[in-house]
């Protein structure tokens, strides 16, 4: 049996929320910030990557990488690269913003679901648009991410500058 699109966002978003209650905000920041990271290089280099793997360019023409082979698998193989070198050695944030006053239970939380809405639409993002469509029409929760995807990429950053605006010390 095959999960659906649903049942493995509903998990990502679940193990987003774990991850983001045991590690902290700070942890959350750095995941996020790898994520941006790992966007931009995945969208400036999985073409050109693409092509060295298989063969498409002058410049590696062995085209080792044979069979199932695609831009996604490329582009999402760097974005998670990216974002676990990151997010494992980024330990110079030393202090994301929301630590505390009114929203100090609450930023967790929503970097949280942030992180992993920027992720997932991210990685949707990636796939073919034939095969985004067929994803859609058969999840309820790759719509809205997949739609939204501009608004997924600014709210970490306004949640950011308001949980930072409102938790600075006097």
């Amino acid at each position: 049996m095959m999960p659906t699109w649903d049942v493995v966002l509903v998990v990502f978003f679940a193990a987003s929320l774990v991850y983001g209650f045991l590690l902290g905000k700070d942890k959350i920041m750095v995941t996020m910030l790898g994520a941006y990271v790992g966007l931009v290089i995945a969208n400036q280099w999985g073409a050109q990557a693409f092509n060295w793997l298989s063969g498409q360019s002058g410049v590696l023409n062995t085209g080792w990488m044979h069979g199932s082979l695609s831009i996604f698998i490329v582009k999402t193989s760097l974005f998670a690269i990216v974002l676990l070198i990151v997010a494992l050695k980024g330990g110079w944030l030393t202090r994301a913003p929301g630590g505390g006053g009114p929203f100090g239970m609450v930023a967790p939380l929503v970097y949280s679901v942030l992180n992993a809405a920027l992720i997932s639409s991210s990685v949707l993002e990636f796939l073919p648009e034939e095969t985004l469509k067929q994803v859609i029409e058969k999840s309820v929760i790759a719509g809205p991410l997949a739609a939204h995807y501009a608004w997924w990429l600014i709210l970490p950053v306004f949640f950011i500058l308001v949980f930072g605006w409102f938790s600075r010390e006097p």
